[in-house]
């Protein structure tokens, strides 16, 4: 069989990617830092730092630059790079409602254009463009159909839009999407650890059969796992194994794909063409020298950060994302601790080493007694420090340097928002989450059961028209996973919100 090599498609690392066409090049989403993303946790694998100074030689050589942006999240918007691409490279970004990421883009001294949902960009006659965003509460990502005359590129990264994957018509020849997990929850969470690997098992079955759903709906020639795993060289070293957590390994996903029968995938080196002969996936670090290799040449930001806490500043900032959402009903909030002495104490109920956050009243309390549900974030004074900063405090919880604990353990949506939004944005977030549409529709399970069902999601609004629906009657976000019980009036499983299901016949 002749060895296909694509010359014009190369992958960078994580969820860079470039694609010339007749003059015109294309770039999505470069991260090459040497001191990760997220205050130096989350780096690179495998490591593509070295691969710096070649793309900016690529970038040199074209007349037509453009750099696509997925979203603003750092390993996917690196700054340093990007202030050192020549002034005439033009950043294509998303539309999001929120501004923040525009005017973010707007301070590198770069052309900068948003686009729209689905619209069509031509960068020349021969190649298009065209986005498909996510934008409700906290959730701002967006996925990328690519077009040229040679080929159909579907880069989807972290944007979870698998509800939407039937709004493509083209006939996708290379498919990306995002396989490893990437969040706080449950790594830096206080669970047994029986029941941290009960939840990254199912986390990681959700995930990975939401890839399963896009490979097998878009039907590319070629799937091109990327966007992850990420690795953490100055955390946890168990983290970076991809072992009983949610940041699973290439080898974890190609022994899923085949137990499906997808037998399509290419695992990409950093700097390497589309090459149909690269079917092996690429190891994971597996012990402390692996990681100590890694940690040379890069740089460790967390400890070289200076920067001093102040607990009026950070008191003035609670009460500033209050102020925003004074007049929003928030019912039965978990009252939120922030606890600077980095060590839980529930017989401590005074606020001398934290503060409690009454959400649902909009106030600061004075003590708690831990009487009633509350969520607690326990971490060194830096990490808070930051939260008063003009740092994004969604960036520092991803930071992953702290513990929470959460009783009883079920999420709640409001906090979330009151945690992850920036102030600027918070009460467009907790709006536009509180009005998400309550379309009813009839859904039929695999019994000829037929229910009825709010059609969005109460998460972040997937339309749940086509979700999945087991054999134990649960329905499945094709999002975030979330199960919602159809024999029991749609109720979540883990956050105990409800898609208010109601038997037909």
């Amino acid at each position: 069989m002749t060895n296909k090599i694509e010359k014009n498609l190369k992958f960078w690392g994580h969820n860079c990617f470039s694609i010339e066409s007749n003059k015109t090049l294309l770039i999505t989403d470069p991260w090459f830092s040497k001191s990760g993303a997220f205050f130096g946790s989350w780096f690179q694998y495998p490591k593509n730092h070295n691969l710096q100074d070649d793309i900016l030689n690529l970038i040199n050589i074209y007349d037509d630059v453009n750099i696509f942006i997925s979203h603003e999240h750092q390993d996917h918007y690196d700054k340093r790079f990007l202030s050192k691409v020549r002034k005439d490279a033009t950043i294509l970004i998303p539309s999001y409602k929120d501004k923040f990421f525009k005017n973010d883009c707007s301070s590198l001294n770069l052309k900068v254009i948003e686009i729209k949902d689905t619209q069509k960009v031509y960068l020349n006659k021969h190649f298009w463009v065209k986005p498909y965003i996510s934008h409700i509460g906290i959730n701002h990502d967006s996925a990328l159909l690519i077009a040229t005359d040679e080929f159909n590129f579907f880069n989807q990264n972290d944007c979870k839009i698998f509800d939407r994957l039937k709004e493509i018509n083209e006939k996708i020849d290379y498919y990306s999407v995002q396989f490893s997990g990437a969040t706080w929850h449950p790594s830096n969470f206080i669970l047994s650890s029986k029941r941290k690997k009960e939840i990254s098992s199912e986390k990681v079955a959700n995930k990975l059969n939401s890839v399963l759903r896009g490979v097998s709906e878009l039907k590319p020639k070629y799937f091109l796992p990327a966007a992850g795993p990420a690795i953490f060289p100055y955390l946890e070293d168990n983290l970076s194994y991809g072992i009983d957590n949610i940041f699973i390994h290439q080898n974890y996903l190609n022994d899923y794909l085949k137990n499906n029968s997808i037998n399509n995938t290419l695992y990409l080196e950093p700097g390497a063409y589309l090459d149909d002969k690269r079917i092996k996936p690429i190891e994971p670090p597996s012990c402390l020298k692996q990681i100590e290799e890694y940690k040379k040449d890069t740089i460790d930001i967390w400890q070289q950060l200076d920067i001093t806490f102040d607990r009026s500043l950070l008191e003035k900032s609670i009460i500033e994302r209050l102020e925003r959402i004074q007049d929003i009903d928030i019912i039965n909030a978990p009252v939120l601790i922030f606890n600077f002495a980095n060590k839980f104490d529930n017989k401590d109920y005074l606020n001398k080493n934290k503060i409690f956050i009454d959400l649902s009243n909009k106030k600061i309390l004075t003590s708690f007694e831990y009487n009633l549900p509350f969520e607690e974030i326990m971490a060194e004074k830096k990490y808070f420090a930051l939260m008063h900063s003009d740092e994004r405090w969604q960036n520092v919880y991803l930071s992953l340097r702290a513990k929470v604990l959460r009783e009883p353990d079920i999420f709640n949506n409001d906090l979330n928002m009151f945690l992850f939004s920036d102030v600027e944005n918070i009460r467009e977030n907790f709006i536009l989450t509180h009005n998400i549409s309550n379309e009813r529709v009839e859904i039929k399970n695999k019994n000829g059961e037929i229910f009825e069902i709010n059609r969005y999601c109460p998460h972040n609004g997937a339309d749940l028209c086509n979700a999945e629906i087991n054999s134990d009657n649960y329905l499945i976000c094709p999002r975030h996973g979330w199960k919602f019980d159809l024999n029991n009036k749609g109720v979540d499983k883990l956050s105990k919100t409800s898609i208010n299901s109601r038997k037909l016949s």
